[in-house]
């Protein structure tokens, strides 16, 4: 401001002293004073285009101002039966600590404070009038600044009066007592809890998975049996009879398992034991098994794969054919679904049952185990084919069975044996029979040549069951000439073979095939007896 002044009195001395004096420009002034203004031009401003995103900001600018003008509103606005300090001051308590204050004391809150409860009932009404006020309610966020006395109630929760459910736990002492109690019936329970070791008995009755199916009659040395319980266990040598259920066995030559009931199993190779005193169960994968189970009451399975094959009473060679199992039937029957093989028929088992079936007669008897364990134990067998109805001098023959029914003293079934047989110890008579109409039983024998004075031994049988078709098994041991009371005796050389029924009217026996067979070596130790019988009659007879 001071240069301005002096910058003025220097022109106005100019003009004193200089006879210099300023433009006049009145004239342009008022000129420009009466003169109409120049058109101001201005150019269009562009349109801004409307973008959707702005209502949708806008809304939610209402949105929250409304939002917070409400919550500002519900804060400043003092509770009904909010509680009263001693200057008369409100005191704005948080709901959710108000609600938990009701909770755990509902009864005082209501006792204590009866009066005061309708005090702040004026202050609501003078603050009635702010209510439809949201535009300084909205500008009351600040009014949360008497939150910071919300402190206060967190004093005045002196409604922590939860103390009074103290009572509560004075219960829980009552109840106390009594937990301990269970703790002394749980020793109770202890004592019988030792129980379940006298339990242990069923883990006794494990061995059932152990049950004992077999023993081992015939193991030669080369056959190396051995044997394991599982698969992860190593092979050891088996140095017992027993075979018991769960065992895998293994030959390099072929062995014969004996049951209880006098049927057998052969097998070379490894086969996997299962089952119990009613069912047999054995699984091959590339070994062949031979059955011989003909009288046996117990249900008889061999699997390999998912063919599986269920059968009684038969006999049954069981071997590897490629993905298949190819059973040959060497005697009985067996059934699968609506199929069934007779013997001397085979066909081929898969899941889905028997196929590919044919008759194959008595070649099923070549395979190796088969004609391995008959050398071994088979002194001689009659099939009672075609060629055998020449020899037969008592009965008829008619399809493979031999039906015998004599009058009198006549005999009702004879027939010459294709071969002499010398009858060695541990030997024994087996073959298949029907009786019809007999209910005494039946009477076998054998005839000797003339080196034994034509002697006959026999003996009776009584037990028999008429109707049925029935595998008798006798040791040759047991028969005797009647007429000199001598028993047979080993070296004895045989050539025919009778059988006669005791009841001849309307009664009738039909054979369908015998074998004279020998019994192995680790057998003979239960016919001690026999054996030392038949060696006295030996000496008696020599």
């Amino acid at each position: 401001m001071a240069r301005g002044i002096d910058r003025l009195i220097h022109l106005l001395l100019r003009e004193r002293l200089g006879d210099q004096t300023p433009p006049d420009l009145s004239s342009s002034i008022l000129d420009a004073i009466d003169g109409k203004q120049a058109p101001v031009h201005q150019l269009p401003t562009a349109r801004q285009a409307f973008q959707p995103w702005m209502g949708v900001a806008a809304g939610i600018a209402v949105c929250a101002a409304l939002a917070l003008g409400v919550s500002a509103w519900l804060v400043s606005k003092p509770p009904e039966n909010a509680p009263i300090t001693a200057d008369g001051n409100q005191v704005r308590v948080i709901p959710s600590e108000q609600e938990q204050a009701n909770r755990m004391s509902p009864e005082p809150s209501g006792s204590e404070h009866p009066a005061p409860q309708r005090d702040p009932v004026p202050h609501n009404e003078t603050n009635e009038p702010d209510e439809p006020k949201t535009e300084h309610q909205v500008e009351q966020p600040p009014v949360p600044e008497p939150e910071p006395k919300a402190p206060a109630p967190e004093k005045d929760p002196v409604v922590e009066e939860p103390p009074r459910p103290e009572p509560e736990p004075q219960p829980e002492v009552q109840p106390e007592p009594k937990p301990s109690e269970p703790e002394k019936d749980p020793v109770v329970e202890q004592p019988p809890q030792p129980e379940p070791e006298p339990q242990r008995p069923p883990s006794e009755t494990q061995p059932s998975t152990t049950v004992k199916l077999a023993s081992v009659v015939y193991a030669p040395d080369k056959a190396r049996l051995e044997f394991r319980n599982n698969s992860e266990d190593k092979w050891a040598d088996l140095q017992q009879k027993e075979v018991t259920a769960g065992m895998q066995l293994r030959a390099r030559r072929p062995v014969a398992l004996e049951l209880d009931d006098g049927a057998r199993v052969y097998f070379d190779g490894e086969i996997l034991l299962a089952g119990n005193n009613e069912k047999f169960d054995l699984t091959i994968e590339d070994e062949s098994v031979y059955f011989d189970v003909y009288g046996s009451k117990r249900e008889f399975v061999v699997r390999r794969g998912d063919a599986v094959l269920n059968f009684r009473d038969a006999e049954l060679l069981a071997e590897k054919s490629g993905l298949r199992m190819q059973v040959s039937c060497l005697g009985g029957e067996v059934t699968v679904g609506d199929v069934t093989l007779k013997a001397g028929w085979t066909a081929s088992l898969s899941d889905k049952g028997l196929s590919r079936e044919k008759f194959q007669g008595d070649r099923g008897r070549y395979n190796p185990l088969v004609a391995s364990m008959d050398q071994t134990f088979v002194l001689m067998r009659e099939e009672l084919n075609r060629d055998a109805i020449s020899r037969v001098y008592f009965g008829d023959w008619n399809d493979g069975v031999v039906r015998g029914q004599g009058e009198g003293d006549e005999k009702d079934f004879g027939i010459e044996l294709s071969n002499e047989i010398v009858l060695q110890e541990r030997a024994y008579l087996r073959m298949r029979v029907r009786i019809n109409g007999d209910q005494k039983g039946l009477n076998i024998g054998f005839g000797s040549g003339e080196e034994e004075d034509w002697r006959y031994f026999q003996s009776h049988h009584g037990e028999v069951q008429p109707g049925e078709w029935t595998i008798v098994r006798v040791p040759l041991s047991a028969l005797m000439d009647d007429g000199d009371k001598k028993k047979i005796w080993p070296g004895a050389k045989l050539h025919k073979f009778q059988i006669v029924l005791w009841d001849k009217k309307d009664a009738s026996v039909d054979v369908d095939w015998f074998e004279v067979g020998i019994d192995p070596e680790w057998v003979g130790e239960k016919n001690d007896g026999e054996k030392n019988d038949g060696e006295k009659d030996n000496k008696e007879n020599k």
